[in-house]
């Protein structure tokens, strides 16, 4: 429930305004009653809006698991910024004692009173009794909230001072002023009208009494289904545990089952089949020759039992295995194989220097690279040697062998002066055309494209390892370097470039 809400009422403005009055000229001590659910909550919220700056406030809700020394320990502590005190001493004893006679304008207001301790009225009370005998008396007023019979109680057990005690009782609403706050509440909450329909409006009227929080609390039940539902019977326990009892006892009867039926089955297959035995198969169907073979396949024995040749399902094998290569396949990857031949396992006997890595003759005969030019080396060293050997061999055989050109390695490509990359502008962008963990790859990859002294070669680390990478271009923006990205080749292209700033070229530089 909103304050503006029921500061539109004319019955919650007045009281309001009283309130105001009275804190302000006379210092009273006032017993706030009245019903549960008729607002007196937001009635202290809307007071405490209206206060003057000059009031200070000293606010406290109660709750039953309060005990009195948490009572005082929480209203000092509102009083002085650093108060010290004893919470087992009364109210009034430490409270003047810690304003050392400044004047104070202060209210104390308690919601939830009558759920507090009982000696709290009767302490509050003191205090203002000594106020009033103070040659310059502090501005006070006290306000306790409590139910309509508890304040009336109270009120009349306190006596002694010459401007007694107040009770002002926040009245229920009337009927116009129930309707209008039903509505503009409906409203603020969105509630559609269908909802709503004037059956309705008269059943949670009548049910409020003119209490503002019990309206506030039929709209959200609608709102939000908080209704009290029917409740459910409750499950016959016993029942079910019958019925369960019933259903496992035929599920193991039916396990049972198939256990006959195997039985039946056994006694079955052990009684003996009727008819005769067909007779044994002659020795001249099994014979190796193919006519009396045929002869014997056409013969039958006892009408239907055919008598065929028999041949051996293993195949001969070879005396010799004839091979030039050697074969090994790997367990751990199947079907894949490696062929070896001859030449290359001789190579590799006779070079025991080999550790962890194949020789490159070796590597490129198992890869077919470089075929002809291995074939150049296995050669013999002299050309004498090699007419010697084949004396007859015509020379037109051996042109095209000296004509296979030899592979050559990439030149190799320079590092870039790290100063003529940081005297590059930081807000200018440059084009990473590939990045390399060796230079071998930057060599080939500059060769291959022909961009020997079109580019720039830089050395950084990535990921904790050294990382080599390949720029071009100085642009004075990225869109600049994205437009010269696409009139890139296509071999270049498929590397994806993509813009690099010299501000990031030169950080990588650091690392």
């Amino acid at each position: 429930m909103t304050n503006s809400k029921l500061l539109k009422l004319p019955s919650q403005r007045q009281l309001v305004d009283r309130l105001l009055h009275l804190i302000e000229f006379n210092h009273p001590f006032i017993f706030l009653s009245g019903k549960p659910g008729s607002g007196r909550g937001t009635l202290c919220e809307s007071l405490l809006n209206g206060l003057p700056d000059t009031v200070r406030v000293v606010s406290l809700i109660g709750s039953a698991a309060m005990k009195m020394a948490d009572v005082r320990q929480l209203l000092l502590q509102q009083v002085v910024a650093r108060p010290l005190f004893n919470p087992q001493d009364a109210l009034a004893d430490s409270f003047f004692r810690m304003l050392d006679g400044k004047p104070a304008n202060l209210l104390l207001l308690i919601e939830r009173t009558d759920e507090l301790p009982a000696d709290l009225v009767g302490e509050l009370w003191a205090l203002c009794r000594h106020n009033d005998t103070l040659a310059s008396p502090h501005k006070l007023a006290i306000i306790v909230c409590g139910n309509d019979v508890w304040c009336r109680s109270q009120k009349e057990a306190l006596k002694g001072r010459a401007m007694p005690a107040l009770e002002l009782e926040v009245a229920p609403l009337s009927p116009p002023e129930q309707r209008i706050f039903l509505y503009e509440k409906a409203k603020e909450l969105k509630i559609p009208t269908a909802l709503l329909p004037k059956p309705k409006v008269e059943e949670i009227l009548n049910g409020a009494n003119g209490h503002p929080s019990a309206i506030m609390q039929s709209l959200e039940d609608i709102m939000t289904d908080r209704r009290p539902k029917k409740r459910q019977a409750e499950l016959p326990v016993k029942k079910i545990a019958i019925v369960l009892a019933l259903v496992v006892a035929g599920l193991l009867g039916l396990s049972y089952l198939p256990l006959f039926d195997g039985m039946g089955k056994e006694e079955t297959r052990e009684q003996p089949q009727e008819g005769a035995l067909p007779a044994p198969i002659g020795s001249d169907a099994l014979e190796t020759n193919a006519a009396s073979g045929a002869q014997a396949s056409g013969s039958a024995v006892n009408g239907d039992q055919v008598a065929r040749d028999w041949q051996s399902d293993a195949k001969t094998l070879p005396k010799k295995v004839e091979s030039e290569t050697v074969t090994t396949e790997s367990t751990n990857y199947e079907g894949r194989r490696v062929v070896i031949s001859d030449e290359v396992v001789e190579k590799l006997m006779t070079q025991p220097n080999v550790s962890g890595a194949l020789p490159t003759e070796v590597v490129n005969e198992l890869t077919g690279v470089s075929s002809a030019g291995a074939t150049q080396k296995s050669a013999p060293a002299t050309p004498s040697a090699a007419q010697h050997a084949q004396p007859s061999a015509p020379t037109a055989q051996a042109a095209p062998k000296a004509a296979v050109p030899v592979a050559v390695a990439a030149p190799k490509v320079a590092l870039t002066p790290v100063s003529t990359l940081n005297k590059k502008p930081k807000n200018h962008y440059s084009i990473q055309l590939m990045g390399a963990s060796n230079t071998q790859a930057v060599d080939s990859f500059v060769a291959e494209h022909a961009l020997a002294g079109k580019v720039w070669v830089y050395k950084t680390r990535f990921r904790g390892s050294p990382w080599y990478v390949v720029v071009q271009g100085d642009y004075a923006s990225s869109a600049q370097a994205k437009t010269a990205i696409r009139k890139l080749s296509p071999a270049l292209l498929k590397g994806q470039p993509w813009p690099k700033s010299f501000a990031q070229i030169q950080k990588e530089l650091k690392q």
